[in-house]
């Protein structure tokens, strides 16, 4: 039994001395890390160049936690403890031409809520110089950069669905700059009718037609936008005013109009709405303000109504709790009215949000 015992301990030893060397074997052949990834200023922070190329790459995005409670400023149903969570990447591969700069844009969304996760594809195209091609969300709404800086910011909504786009944007001097874009028009929306409860955005032989003019100071901005739906042959408009009137405090209102709202000429002589304008009514105002009251807090608040009778307002403090990482906590009222029914809604979200 000594003998069988110390022939066993032997073969064992044995055993393991030859894996460490065969280990130590492996890791002698393999090349040490090496540092080759180099940094690519030529199109702002955060690119690197492709190994082997002339290309730059930006990997970026963010993780959120939405914690919604109480009553939905959207529609004022109370579905308790409502939690949101979502990751965001974005890349973006850019490079330089003789025509100007290529950008090839992706952006990819994941969503999880009430247990159900959905998979978007947000935006990606192709950019050359000021030309753009492919899907992403309207010019109509990012030519007028959204809305204010609160979370629950489009209650009186101001924006189309995404959409296959093509677009041309002219930069001049002094901050001036302008657009023209073709978009073919998708989604659904509410026509209010219950015979008809659903209708379709489409583009006629003809995609939708839009405008847009930019003026950028240090005082602020003016911006326009216009578009017309070839299907429902109505015109949508927007415009912008931001002023900075001090270095901690800044305001601005912006007011959409469309022509025909009244119109008929949907499924069943449903109302058929604009592709551009997504508020009720012929028009609709938006207004808010940012005021900074510590280098890592910010107090934001918006008010919006619409003509057919919503008013919808929300105010948030804003704190950077680290570099990258900021907690938003925001109160929301609605006051509902026309197709949106009538009562009012009372509600709060908590953001937390990890930017990379």
């Amino acid at each position: 039994m000594m003998k069988f015992a110390l022939l066993a301990n032997v073969a064992a030893i044995s055993l393991f001395a030859g894996s460490a060397f065969a280990a130590d074997a492996i890791v002698a052949a393999s090349p040490e890390p090496m540092s080759y990834v180099r940094v690519c200023d030529a199109f702002g922070k955060g690119y690197f160049y492709i190994p082997g190329t002339e290309t730059c790459l930006k990997v970026g995005g963010y993780v959120r936690f939405d914690s919604i409670n109480g009553e939905s400023p959207y529609d004022g149903i109370n579905r308790g403890w409502a939690p949101h969570t979502r990751a965001t990447l974005r890349f973006d591969a850019a490079s330089d031409t003789e025509y100007g700069e290529l950008h090839g844009f992706m952006e990819h969304r994941y969503d999880v809520q009430n247990g159900d996760s959905k998979f978007t594809l947000v935006s990606t195209y192709i950019e050359l110089g000021g030309f753009r091609a492919g899907y992403s969300d309207s010019r109509f709404d990012k030519w007028l950069d959204s809305a204010g800086n609160v979370v629950n910011d489009d209650v009186i909504d101001y924006s189309p669905p995404r959409t296959n786009q093509i677009s041309y944007v002219y930069k001049g001097a002094n901050g001036f700059s302008a657009l023209v874009g073709l978009e073919e028009g998708n989604g659904s929306y509410k026509t209010g009718d219950a015979a008809e409860p659903t209708g379709y955005y489409r583009a006629n032989d003809w995609p939708h037609t839009l405008a847009g003019l930019k003026l950028k100071q240090d005082w602020g901005g003016l911006s326009l936008i216009g578009g017309y739906d070839t299907e429902a042959e109505t015109f949508a408009g927007k415009a912008r005013l931001d002023l900075t009137l001090t270095k901690a405090f800044s305001i601005f209102v912006m007011g959409g109009y469309q022509s025909d709202w009244d119109n008929e000429r949907g499924p069943g002589n449903t109302r058929m709405r604009n592709f551009f304008a997504s508020w009720n009514g012929d028009w609709a105002v938006w207004s808010g303000f940012t005021a900074k009251m510590t280098p890592k807090a910010s107090l934001n608040g918006q008010v919006a109504y619409e003509e057919d009778g919503t008013f919808a307002s929300a105010l948030n403090v804003k704190y950077a709790v680290a570099s990258g990482l900021s907690l938003q906590p925001e109160l929301t009222y609605t006051k509902f009215h026309g197709l949106r029914g009538d009562g009012d809604a009372f509600g709060g979200t908590i953001r937390l949000q990890r930017d990379f």
